[in-house]
């Protein structure tokens, strides 16, 4: 049994309940996540009363508008390249409408998982520029991409990179990066993932276009991105979440409109949880079992019929994502119960020759959940690198962890919570317990229990629709803002059953 967290005993100042309304449980929500100031608490229920911050707060992005602008009116062919996770695929294919809307030239490039892995290649962008493309505009990827923009530059062509991964400690020499994570901790647009980035260029070439409001045409991708890549809604990140919710409710963009269809979304009630559970999932799949090139053909097609053949193709590799991933996990639990001191690391690290690569992220998840520790799942096929997906807890930075053990990898990069590398398979062993003895330092003396945050006690007799309606004030829920758990006290169980399985 989880152990239970108790609510905060915080008191609501009246002005905050007389200005807010409605069920006192919103206000005291509101006070508990730091919501006190009337002003704050309107612009976090409400995106009308939040003031966004402007594009050009983020460096070097009026230095990539400038070279954007030059290049479509110069009529140079410019390369949008994403990364194969739905953050990117919207960012893709916002970056790639923008563009054209503008009047560019352009083409995009998502690298294909099984052949060439994350972030900008030699070979494809040698290829690229040799059929003619000047100017690369990275989105979601990018900012460790030393190697593959110094050869560009070398041939004469400007790389403009917009990313939010974590920096590295230096940074590649492209014409211009944009990278929320140069932000200071504080600001406004820094959890904004690469869908956010994107959008706060489109923001800026409409602008410097004079059609400032058009920009607001790509709101449906960027919900998408928010919530698939699971970023922290604060701020500008909650604001663009929350009006991207509700342009994706009326989208007219025909792919999104078949894939709804399809997965049997009424886009009438659609939420957050639609795009994580439902849509996200059929996107990623492209990204993990095949090409996400594939999505943003779907999210930019006018061609219904193609809308539709492309929708079940994702449903069809969406069940096989499902199958792949319960397969993974049996393996990794029949792995662990065979070999239970794998349990006494400070981290769960696990491979096998024969696992998916595009599958290994979701597992990871699922074990992190179960063991609450840090977790790595590394395919390591005959004769090629191993390439691992981790996942993390709080208080545990992986990306940092995996950095501290750089030399034994060939490449790797993420978030805190999340990230993927590549080792060579005679090294895991030695990784495994290095990483390990970082982890626990970092963790420190945290006692690893399940708990439970109650975030109220209610008598059963006080829940009715109208809770759960004015409860729905404090949506979208994520990561930053997590759902209510509501707890009642003095019952006796009197029996029990499973449901589900």
């Amino acid at each position: 049994m989880r152990e239970w967290i108790e609510p905060q005993d915080i008191s609501v100042p009246e002005e905050l309940q007389a200005a807010i309304g409605g069920h006192p449980l919103v206000t005291e929500t509101l006070a508990q996540r730091g919501f006190s100031d009337v002003d704050q608490a309107r612009a976090f229920l409400d995106p009308d009363h939040y003031q966004p911050a402007p594009p050009t707060d983020l460096p070097d992005l009026e230095k990539a508008a400038e070279r954007l602008e030059e290049a479509i009116q110069r009529g140079e062919e410019i390369c949008v390249w994403g990364d194969f996770d739905v953050d990117g695929q919207t960012a893709t294919t916002l970056l790639v409408c923008t563009l054209r809307d503008l009047g560019a030239t352009v083409r995009y490039h998502i690298p294909v998982r099984a052949t060439e892995s994350h972030g900008v290649n030699v070979p494809v962008l040698s290829q690229l520029i040799a059929e003619g493309v000047s100017l690369v505009l990275t989105c979601d990827t990018g900012v460790t991409a030393h190697e593959a923009i110094a050869h560009a530059r070398k041939r004469g062509v400007d790389v403009i990179v917009t990313d939010h991964h974590d920096l590295p400690p230096a940074l590649p020499e492209a014409h211009a990066v944009v990278n929320t994570k140069m932000l200071r901790e504080v600001h406004p647009l820094r959890e904004l993932p690469g869908v956010g980035c994107a959008y706060k260029l489109a923001e800026a070439l409409y602008d410097r276009a004079g059609r400032p409001q058009e920009a607001a045409q790509y709101l449906d991708l960027v919900a998408l991105g928010i919530v698939t890549d699971v970023a922290v809604q604060t701020r500008d990140t909650r604001y663009l979440l929350q009006r991207g919710l509700e342009a994706l409710r009326h989208t007219e963009r025909l792919g999104l409109e078949v894939l709804m269809e399809t997965a049997e979304v009424n886009s009438e009630w659609l939420t957050e949880e639609h795009i994580g559970f439902v849509l996200g999932p059929r996107l990623n799949a492209l990204g993990r079992l095949a090409d996400a090139n594939v999505a943003v053909e779907l999210l930019t097609t006018d061609d219904l019929g193609r809308a539709r053949i492309l929708a079940v193709e994702l449903e069809g590799l969406n069940a096989r994502r499902k199958l792949l991933s319960d397969q993974v996990h049996q393996a990794a639990l029949a792995q662990i119960e065979r070999n239970p001191s794998l349990l006494e690391q400070g981290a769960l690290v696990l491979d096998h020759s024969a696992w998916p690569a595009g599958v290994l992220g979701i597992v990871a998840s699922r074990l992190v959940e179960r063991y609450g520790r840090p977790t790595i799942l590394i395919a390591t096929p005959p004769g090629e690198l191993g390439r691992g997906s981790a996942r993390s807890v709080e208080g545990c930075n992986i990306t940092a962890a995996i950095a501290a053990q750089g030399e034994m990898l060939a490449s790797f990069g993420g978030h805190p919570m999340a990230a993927g590398l590549s080792i060579d398979r005679e090294r895991i062993p030695e990784f495994r317990r290095a990483l390990s003895r970082t982890v626990s330092g970092m963790l420190g003396d945290i006692e690893e229990r399940a708990t439970l945050e109650i975030s109220g006690y209610l008598p059963l007799a006080a829940l009715s629709l109208d809770l759960v309606e004015e409860l729905e004030r404090l949506a979208p829920f994520g990561p930053g803002n997590p759902p209510l758990t509501l707890a009642t006290a003095g019952l006796e169980l009197k029996t029990h059953r499973a449901v589900g399985r």
